[in-house]
Formats: C-alpha cells, structure tokens, sequence
C-alpha cells in the first residue's frame, strides 16, 4: 500500500512548506503515480507535478506493472470525496468522534490510552494527545466539533515548540467527556466499549495506536475482537 497526505496548518507553514491547493495537488501526485505503477516511461505536465520521459528504476527483478493500492489520509469532506473518485480507500486520522465516522465510514486509526492498574494516568495521557491536536492540528479538532472556546485556551498555552510540561498545564483545561470523545481511553472494558462504538458508526478496519508505554494489555484487550 502506498499512503499519501496533503499535511496542514500551522505545522507546513512553521516547516517552510507552502500548502497551495492541496486538492488540485493530490489528484496530480495519485494521476503520475499510477502511470508511474505501470512501469512504463511517463510524461506528465501538471500544476504541481512534471514528468519528462520517467519511469521507475529497477535494475534487476520483475519489471511488471506494479498493483499497489494507494489510500489518502484525508480529513475534510472535499478530501474524502476527492479520494472516493481516485483512490483505493482512505486511512482517516485517529483523535475523531465517532458522530465524525458515520460521515466518513473506512478505515481508521483509533487511540488507545488503556490501564486497568490506572485508568486516571491512561487519561491524563490522553489529554496531552488532544492537547496537542487542539494546538497543532486543529482542522481534526473542529471536524469533531470541539468548541472553538476551548482551541482558543489550549492555544494560548502551548507554545511553539511545546515542552512536555506545557502539554500537561494544558491537558488541565480539556475535560473528560472530551477526550472520551475523541478515543478510546480507560480500562480494557471501557476502551473495547469505544471502540466498538467505531465499528457500529462504520468503522471497516480499525488500527489501534496504543499511546501507554506498555502496549501488552491493548494486545490482551483486544486478543479476540471487540
């Protein structure tokens, strides 16, 4: 699987990356790259794109056309359409509600701050992860409808570069429903109850992204199924 993201604000512009039209963009990148799966020698002139008689270097083996699915991280809804037409699916990004899901309905990483030996350290992880979204990546935030009172203090807080201890003062301000909200956090019970919540709102293929240092008890919770 080949996976490609158009990335987003503040982080492209803090980097120097200057994000124009990440729509017209992506078709581009998705339209060279599959004639580039072909294995033949490519031409392609685009806004973004440009391609002058290229193919892709094998110098010993199999030099067929390659079938490799490429999924889009996507986020917004013209992201999402936009995949639907050109692509062979769509990762969406974790830290989502589930009311954002039934919108979007594939597969889809989902976070999971599980400690049965103590659940109040599994959410004070987590708010420090959705601290984090809330600063850096608040296009995720707001297509989960997170007030925009609350990205607006977690802003004034976290400062760029953020220091460890900035995103714990922070996570002091997002309260528990929110966070609970956006993943699964808790003990096993609670997260595998979340995480079906997912797969009821249409979820086909969840990729669970344990955030604890030890990722045993997310295997063990979730060894058969939800």
């Amino acid at each position: 699987m080949l996976g490609l993201g158009a990335w987003w604000e503040p982080i492209a512009g803090r980097v120097g990356v200057q994000r124009e039209k990440p729509l017209k963009a992506m078709r581009e990148y998705v339209e060279s790259i599959r004639q580039l799966f072909t294995m033949q020698e490519v031409t392609y002139q685009g806004e973004f794109v440009h391609l002058d008689k290229i193919r892709l270097d094998v110098a010993y083996g199999d030099t067929s056309p390659r079938d490799i699915p490429i999924y889009i991280g996507a986020t917004g809804d013209k992201m999402l359409e936009l995949s639907g037409e050109i692509c062979d699916g769509v990762v969406l990004n974790y830290v989502v509600s589930v009311d954002y899901i039934k919108r979007a309905i594939l597969p889809e990483l989902l976070v999971c701050c599980l400690s049965d030996k103590d659940p109040k350290a599994a959410m004070a992880e987590g708010k420090k992860l959705v601290a984090y979204y809330l600063a850096t990546e608040p296009h995720i935030m707001k297509a989960s409808g997170v007030s925009e009172k609350l990205l607006e203090k977690v802003q004034a807080i976290l400062t760029w570069p953020a220091k460890e201890e900035d995103y714990i003062r922070a996570a002091r301000e997002i309260p528990d429903d929110v966070v609970r909200n956006l993943m699964a956090v808790g003990t096993s019970a609670e997260c595998r109850a979340k995480v079906k919540e997912y797969l009821n709102a249409g979820v086909t293929c969840p990729i669970l992204f344990p955030m604890m240092p030890d990722i045993k008890p997310v295997i063990d919770a979730f060894a058969d199924g939800v």
